[in-house]
């Protein structure tokens, strides 16, 4: 039986984790972006993705229960990845500012920041497929 998925069943943001400055780590930090950025998308975006890392529909049967060319599938899903890709290290920068602030130390320099973030960009799909799932 396969499992469903739906923004419904997504506990509200206050229920399911503490809010990003109290993560404990940068994974932690990085899932909560990640989480807080699909938020951000609107219903049939999170559905379209959903849909794909979720259920593993790929672009032919996307555009079938759609109806519309397989081509707009693809354009969509990139943009959408792009969209949450975006946002995702956005709140990741955030936090790691936001930390170093709290922890009263010197500014981070940017290519540590930066090794950090090509990390995250690196394990982004496998972080998304993750979310979803869980």
């Amino acid at each position: 039986m396969m499992a469903t998925w739906s923004p419904a069943s997504t506990p509200p943001a206050a229920e399911r984790r503490s809010p990003p400055r109290l993560a404990t780590s940068i994974e932690t930090a990085f899932r909560d972006a990640l989480i807080d950025s699909l938020d951000g998308l609107p219903l049939c975006d999170r559905n379209l993705i959903a849909f794909h890392h979720f259920h593993g529909l790929g672009a032919d049967r996307l555009a079938e229960l759609f109806s519309i060319h397989r081509t707009a599938v693809v354009r969509q899903l990139a943009r959408i990845r792009e969209r949450l890709l975006r946002d995702t290290l956005r709140g990741l920068a955030a936090w790691l500012e936001l930390e170093r602030r709290e922890r009263g130390g010197d500014v981070p320099d940017r290519p540590a920041l930066d090794r950090v973030l090509d990390v995250a960009r690196s394990r982004f799909d496998v972080a998304l497929a993750t979310v979803l799932r869980a």
